[in-house]
């Protein structure tokens, strides 16, 4: 289920790059003789890192249940990874040539995959979902998905969440 969630999460994040190419460059697999109607299109794509992150939050749903029931010290980290999703959209819109794009966004995909990064879906925000760094009571340093507004240890509350990996949860 693990790997399934982590495709999902990959795609979903990375997706705004390959959106960003195919509008720019006018990629409209759906013009027809009556019109040109790419606003459309277009809307469709924007769509997609929308759906394909409900759809993770749904698997979600089927990770295992944990609990966390106190925390040592927190840190929000909403911004930690925005400059990695910004640079996406920098690269996107750089690059030239069709193999350039495919090889580019393999890369991406497969390096987004296997890191840490895959876990932050920008699309999560707007989702009103906060990340945050949390060490534990027993000291270990996790990554907490929650839309809850966690400010200090003294105020938190035991959360049961489910389990990403070790060292990422979500609360959903």
């Amino acid at each position: 289920m693990n790997f399934i969630l982590r495709l999902f999460l990959t795609f979903s994040s990375v997706s705004f790059f390959l959106i960003v190419y195919l509008i720019q460059n006018e990629v409209n697999p759906f013009e027809t003789q009556l019109g040109n109607y790419a606003w459309v299109t277009y809307a469709v794509y924007v769509l997609i890192p929308f759906l394909l992150t409900l759809i993770s939050l749904g698997i979600c749903k089927l990770l295992a249940k944990s609990t966390i029931n106190k925390v040592v010290s927190l840190e929000t980290s909403n911004n930690d990874f925005l400059a990695n999703y910004l640079a996406f959209f920098f690269v996107a819109l750089s690059v030239k040539g069709l193999i350039t794009f495919w090889v580019v966004f393999g890369m991406t995909i497969l390096f987004t995959f296997v890191s840490r990064v895959s876990y932050f879906n920008p699309v999560f925000l707007v989702f009103r979902y906060n990340f945050y760094y949390v060490h534990t009571g027993e000291n270990v340093k996790v990554m907490l998905i929650s839309r809850k507004k966690l400010k200090s240890p003294q105020t938190f509350e035991a959360m049961s969440v489910r389990r990403i990996n070790d060292y990422t949860f979500i609360e959903i």
